[in-house]
């Protein structure tokens, strides 16, 4: 198994490079998406294909597809599970901007700030009724059990994450929890999916599963990182997760490294997020260690998602599972 270097993904630094030769069946994928939202109700049509407009990574749909294919050519009904993938990610991030009160979703306006909340949750609901829906007519019930779960995960985590993500309450314990939940369990979950849809054993969905996880995990601390990035580089405003009250990794070791009155300092920074106390905590970030020390922890867990495909035949697909994962780690958006 080839180490986690700069050189896996030198060559392709951009996620639309690595996903070139799955770009056929992205493109039935995104096909599917508008066929199965399209309900002849302008409003409803209108709204539900909002996020779709401007794309997207489709990694989670990217993921079901890879997974079936590890053995050959992709089974037949595979397009269709991982629109669903994608339509109930796309619920969720509807149901967060409403949550978060956010305006700016792609570089668009969100739903809820340019339809209003309560058409923003009906809309958000319907999406995950239908890719439900989708996956139940499939006919394997395993298939609906995983996916089903993933969506619930993703709920708990928006839940968990309302009840401790604030200062005074977050701990390193459930920052992992958080992110597991939010994020993780539902990438973990598409892989899965793919498995399960080729046919494959349940220890081979099994190491799917954990190779979605991890590789979950190393995207989600990478994305939390970026918060702390120059925007120049990233081209996004930086501190928009400190402004919001979000304690993610960085700010969590930095607070174990610091002195006890540092400690108290930067906690009192947190609790009140205003520009000032943002470039107080950025300067410390940067020049802590905290950033660097982020970045590692997410490559670690790209190489437990490394080792969860080694026993799987070399492959087109499984290396673009690893440039994938790869990617998550040498991004900078």
């Amino acid at each position: 198994m080839r180490p986690l270097t700069e050189n896996n993904v030198e060559k392709k630094h951009d996620i639309k490079d690595i996903l070139l030769p799955l770009l056929p069946q992205l493109d039935k994928v995104d096909q599917e998406i508008a066929s199965m939202l399209k309900t002849g109700i302008p409003l409803l049509d209108q709204c539900a294909v909002h996020l779709f407009i401007k794309g997207g990574k489709k990694i989670r749909a990217a993921y079901v597809l890879l997974a079936s294919g590890l053995y050959g050519g992709m089974p037949g009904g595979i397009i269709e599970i991982a629109a669903s993938t994608e339509i109930v990610h796309a619920a969720t991030l509807v149901h967060d901007d409403i949550i978060d009160q956010s305006i700016l979703r792609r570089g668009d306006l969100t739903m809820s700030k340019k339809w209003g909340h309560k058409i923003a949750v009906l809309v958000g609901d319907y999406m995950y009724t239908k890719a439900l829906d989708t996956v139940v007519k499939d006919g394997n019930p395993d298939l609906f059990s995983v996916i089903v779960a993933g969506t619930n995960d993703m709920v708990k985590g928006e839940l968990y994450q309302l009840q401790y993500s604030g200062i005074q309450v977050i701990n390193r314990e459930h920052y992992m929890n958080l992110i597991e939940l939010k994020t993780a369990r539902f990438m973990a979950a598409c892989a899965k999916l793919g498995g399960i849809k080729a046919g494959l054993s349940a220890e081979e969905c099994g190491r799917l599963f954990e190779f979605g996880l991890n590789s979950g995990l190393a995207f989600q601390i990478v994305d939390d990182t970026l918060d702390f990035i120059d925007d120049k580089i990233t081209g996004k405003d930086s501190g928009n997760d400190f402004r919001d009250g979000k304690v993610t990794l960085p700010f969590l070791h930095l607070l174990e490294i610091s002195t006890a009155v540092k400690r108290d300092e930067l906690i009192a920074c947190a609790a009140n997020p205003v520009d000032e106390n943002w470039a107080i905590v950025k300067k410390e970030l940067r020049e802590s260690g905290s950033i660097e020390y982020s970045i590692q922890c997410a490559k670690k867990y790209i190489e437990k998602a490394f080792e969860s495909l080694e026993r799987f035949p070399e492959s087109e697909y499984k290396n673009i599972l690893m440039d994938i994962a790869g990617f998550f780690v040498h991004r900078n958006y």
